[in-house]
């Protein structure tokens, strides 16, 4: 179990990260306290043995296989993840929050690696590191585990990332682009790929 400074730590990580990522933009642009959701995640995931982290609020991953979470599992997970937020956030907030991503459904095609491989993948959900770490190998850290234990079980792994910024940082750990889903009226995009 994460210490409650830790988890305050890599809450703060996540706030500052994925800020800056157009999807997380589009979904909290002018909603305060919408960055409540980044500790729900964390604490929701935690539970399910799906968090990895590099020491001192340094760098956080968050992923699953999808057997051991099928969508069945994985929704009271999301829900979980959302409970502080929905705690504070008012009723027109909340509505804002909803119609957002219904919208954003319209570009993330649920399950789209299944017109690649047919069985259990690891579903890589959230990965960042600390800006001052770019270039020391964190990202490396934190991601090689996961990526041998992958190997080792020949299961692929799957992101989705609104970011273009990360499609060739994943190219460089073997991802490959598969597809893109985009929005003019969101300007999103939504890239998904997949390391064999």
């Amino acid at each position: 179990m994460m210490k409650e400074n830790e988890l305050k730590a890599y809450t703060q990580l996540m706030k500052i990260r994925f800020m800056e990522d157009p999807g997380v933009l589009f979904q909290i642009k002018d909603l305060e306290r919408a960055g409540l959701q980044f500790e729900g995640q964390i604490q929701a995931f935690m539970e399910e043995n799906a968090v990895n982290v590099l020491d001192g609020g340094k760098g956080l991953l968050i992923g699953y296989s999808t057997n051991a979470l099928p969508e069945d599992k994985l929704i009271p997970v999301m829900q979980r993840s959302s409970r502080k937020l929905m705690e504070v956030v008012t009723e027109a907030e909340l509505q804002i929050l909803q119609d957002r991503a219904v919208k954003q459904v319209e570009i993330i095609h649920q399950n789209w690696h299944t017109a690649y491989f047919d069985g259990d993948v690891y579903h890589l959900l959230i990965a960042a590191t600390d800006k001052s770490l770019k270039g020391t190998g964190a990202f490396r850290a934190l991601i090689t585990p996961i990526i041998e234990m992958c190997e080792l079980k020949k299961m692929p792994m799957v992101l989705e990332t609104f970011n273009p910024d990360n499609v060739p940082l994943y190219e460089h750990f073997g991802f490959q682009l598969k597809e893109s889903h985009s929005s003019d009226e969101m300007n999103l995009t939504c890239y998904c790929m997949m390391r064999s």
